[in-house]
């Protein structure tokens, strides 16, 4: 007990107070720290934006299945059509529209991007408009498929609601419907 007393006075308070500390750091390094988990910043933004495509993508099915839905039942009411299923393809996804500052010096203009800034002091793009993706393509299988009047009706409905071209809209006769 006395060599350890000697020791420590030796040594100084400071310097023991450091090994103990250095120890600690290490022991909570190999354990897995959750205030220190070896993830780089770069690895942290691959990981966010992994997340934010995969909050895109799943967006962007609900969007395309609730129109889908509200397609369907909205040409199961029209006469002739009966029973329908509806499959949209999408052009690209959301469109965000940021705000541009102009800026003009004699024959010179730029045009840059307003950016904001959050409590993080994380800059993004001031977004004054968002855009849903466009519909590309539109199948419908019903009972009513086989007759041209209802085939007629329903492009025409089509093309009003999406502003799509009758050649992107493909009616067919289900084989559910009776014959």
């Amino acid at each position: 007990m006395e060599e350890l007393k000697k020791w420590i006075q030796k040594a100084g308070p400071f310097r023991i107070a450091a090994v103990v500390l250095c120890g600690i750091f290490l022991v909570l390094l190999s354990c897995g720290n959750p205030f220190f988990d070896g993830k780089t910043a770069e690895q942290e933004k691959e990981a966010e934006e992994t997340l934010k495509q995969t909050e895109t993508a799943d967006s962007l099915e609900q969007y395309k299945k609730k129109l889908e839905q509200e397609l369907s039942e909205l040409l199961q009411k029209v006469e002739g059509v009966g029973k329908a299923q509806v499959m949209l393809t999408l052009k690209a996804s959301n469109e965000k529209v940021t705000l541009k500052d102009n800026s003009s010096k004699g024959a010179d203009s730029e045009e840059e991007t307003v950016l904001i800034e959050d409590s993080e002091r994380n800059s993004s793009p001031y977004v004054i408009q968002e855009k849903e993706p466009e519909i590309e393509g539109v199948v419908i299988v019903c009972e009513g498929g086989e007759d041209a009047v209802t085939k007629r009706e329903i492009t025409g409905a089509v093309s009003a609601l999406f502003q799509i071209e009758s050649h992107k809209i493909k009616i067919m006769k289900s084989k559910e419907a009776k014959e």
